[in-house]
């Protein structure tokens, strides 16, 4: 069995960023993740990480790069349980199981990140890849000069509007509050595009069509109306990669994110958590790669104390 002092899952930004300060404090380090970089890898552009203007896939690449430098394990796994490993009164440790392996550990930090949320509207599932999406930096290259929809609720929204407006022929908003929440100079950029239309307060009801994606039916202050589109982009929040961690019992909030204090800790002892799986508001890279050298600091402050 594979031991450590301390294990991360995951290996995005928060994840990478946890692994480098953790070596750089001598400790052993496993990164057991199913992938390098995660969401971030579907971002086609970044512009709110200081010094960097580019795709995600280059920003992790760099993190990367500088990571692999130092004595760290990488295990391209998948993590399919954690728990409590009882040493009657010793030191705590910790056994991190994926399908192939078991890993014992003496701290871990949680990076697993946060996955899409669905409408569960009928014909969602049946235009997965046939103009249904869930990233519009990601496959908006594909309906350039077509009329799409995009539905959020998520702070995004203008963002994702405004990539889509830059190469389709028309952009419909779908929103189901009565404002933008978004940045004010997003919103400023949105009003000055001419190929957007705002529904607000606005419900999809169905996704419709023969071989791919030919209409979304809303349902608009009171009115039932049909948009003629090629394309239905769904950005609705996401939900934490968490379900492993069920048997350690950790203390989450109302939708699953797991909650920490400002030392990354977590409500059990020796375990931290760091980026989009916390119940921080703010996701984002720069604010990811924060927390993970902040749960770094503190798990090592901890197996030294």
């Amino acid at each position: 069995m594979k031991q450590y002092d301390i294990a991360i899952i995951g290996a995005g930004p928060a994840g990478l960023t946890a692994a480098l300060y953790s070596a750089r404090n001598g400790l052993s380090v496993g990164v057991i993740s199913k992938d390098i970089g995660g969401t971030v890898n579907s971002v086609l552009r970044i512009e709110n990480w200081p010094g960097f203007s580019g795709s995600g896939p280059e920003l992790i690449k760099k993190f990367y790069e500088q990571v692999k430098g130092y004595k760290i394990d990488f295990i391209l796994e998948e993590v399919a349980s954690i728990e409590h490993k009882d040493n009657k009164g010793k030191n705590k440790e910790f056994i991190v199981k994926t399908k192939q392996q078991e890993i014992k550990c003496k701290s871990v930090i949680l990076a697993t990140g946060a996955e899409k949320k669905k409408l569960k509207i009928p014909g969602e599932a049946e235009f997965l890849g046939r103009g249904v999406s869930y990233c519009a930096t990601c496959d908006s290259f594909f309906f350039k000069n077509k009329d799409v929809a995009i539905i959020s609720e998520s702070d995004c929204t203008a963002t994702s509007a405004l990539v889509l407006s830059d190469i389709a022929k028309k952009v419909y908003l779908i929103y189901r509050g009565e404002k933008l929440k978004c940045e004010d100079v997003n919103q400023e950029k949105l009003k000055e595009k001419k190929n957007v239309k705002i529904f607000y307060n606005t419900t999809p009801i169905e996704i419709t069509g023969k071989n791919k994606v030919e209409e979304l039916k809303i349902f608009c202050k009171g009115k039932r109306d049909v948009l003629k589109v090629d394309g239905v982009f769904i950005e609705i929040g996401s939900a934490p990669l968490a379900d492993f961690t069920k048997n350690l019992g950790l203390k989450m909030d109302n939708e699953k994110f797991i909650r920490v204090d400002e030392d990354m800790k977590t409500s059990v002892e020796g375990v931290y958590a760091a980026g989009d799986v916390t119940h921080t508001k703010l996701k984002q890279v720069v604010v990811a790669a924060s927390q993970g050298a902040i749960a770094a600091n503190s798990a090592y402050n901890w197996l030294n104390k």
